[in-house]
């Protein structure tokens, strides 16, 4: 299947959010797609409620990977860890909006895995 690339995963990718570094994270959660190589991590602060009150990622990977993290991250600041950690791989890959073959689905959904901290799709 041929992969277009639609703006919104490209100006993630180009442009990503939240790829910074916040200082003195509360969790880090740590994932890699052993398949392609593609690697993030995800740096949280919680507030007293376990609400996410900033998020960070770093890692490389391809650009589904990528634009994936900047999305996820965008989704779930200002949510619980709970609730960030309760989201589907069905209302990730909505918010990507683009047509995934099942190996790039793994690399779409690896910033999902991580916060949930789970190697395989459980949801």
């Amino acid at each position: 299947m041929e992969l277009t690339y639609k703006k919104t995963i490209l100006r993630h990718y180009n442009n990503p959010s939240n790829k910074i570094d916040i200082k003195t994270p509360t969790e880090v959660f740590v994932g890699a797609n052993p398949f392609c190589g593609d690697k993030i991590e995800i740096k949280v602060k919680l507030d007293a409620k376990k609400k996410i009150t900033d998020i960070s990622w770093s890692g490389n990977g391809c650009v589904i990977s990528q634009a994936s993290a900047s999305i996820f991250t965008d989704m779930i600041r200002g949510k619980t860890l709970a609730q960030a950690q309760k989201m589907t791989s069905d209302k990730l890959l909505q918010e990507l909006n683009i047509e995934l073959s099942p190996s790039r689905r793994k690399c779409a959904l690896l910033p999902l895995y991580t916060i949930k901290e789970i190697t395989d799709e459980e949801d």
